[in-house]
């Protein structure tokens, strides 16, 4: 009786295994194997790449263009796992980023639209992401620092539901901070020019007194 129990037992696990071997993805109802995703969330962080503006750039305009791009590690993804029906190749993502923002100074966070993935299963998932938004500053000096959070997805326990399967821990990730002044024109003109407040001074003086030479002299004729 114990032997026969034991037999029963690995059979019914040998099942689920090949159940969940084959699972069928609910969002587009195509088989997907939920064993390539790791027992551990993946936790290595993208790049965030600031294109425009850079850093110490001076703009006499309150509304700048940040335009950045995302870079995922190659480990967010598993290529060529399964195939859909039409016969493409499918693509596993692990990671989904769904916020991106940036902080101006010691300001709120400022959100920016974003839309990564659809499906865990995507044919042609994003590897990059290229994102534009305007900064609205005021005059002065600003530091700008991006961020983004993620969803990194992994196995927590076996069942035949794929969304009871799969956990999710946070990701997130910081750029560099940059610096950005905000300028008026005649601060700009001065950026370029600063002589011009000595010199400016120093040429009224020297036009004074050379009328006052002039006056002195007239005088004692």
């Amino acid at each position: 009786m114990e032997k026969k129990a034991a037999v029963t037992e690995i059979v019914g696990l040998l099942c689920l295994f090949a159940a969940g071997a084959v699972l069928i993805n609910s969002a587009n109802a195509n088989p997907a194997p939920l064993f390539s995703f790791s027992t551990e969330p993946v936790t290595d962080l993208p790049t965030i790449i600031v294109t425009s503006p850079v850093q110490n750039q001076v703009d006499t305009s309150t509304a700048v263009w940040l335009n950045l791009t995302i870079i995922k590690p190659e480990t967010w993804f598993a290529f060529d796992v399964f195939h859909h029906e039409d016969h493409s190749p499918g693509t596993q993502t692990f990671v989904n980023i769904n916020s991106i923002y940036y902080f101006a100074d010691d300001g709120k966070r400022q959100n920016i639209t974003v839309h990564d993935i659809t499906s865990l299963f995507d044919t042609s998932p994003t590897l990059t992401l290229n994102l534009s938004t305007v900064l609205p500053l005021k005059v002065g000096t600003h530091s700008i620092k991006i961020g983004l959070e993620a969803d990194s997805y992994y196995v927590a326990r076996y069942t035949y539901n794929l969304s009871d399967s799969l956990s999710s821990v946070k990701l997130y990730a910081e750029s560099t901070p940059f610096n950005i002044r905000i300028a008026t024109e005649l601060e700009l003109q001065l950026d370029y020019f600063p002589i011009l407040p000595v010199v400016a001074p120093l040429a009224i003086v020297a036009v004074a007194s050379i009328g006052l030479l002039v006056y002195l002299k007239k005088r004692r004729r």
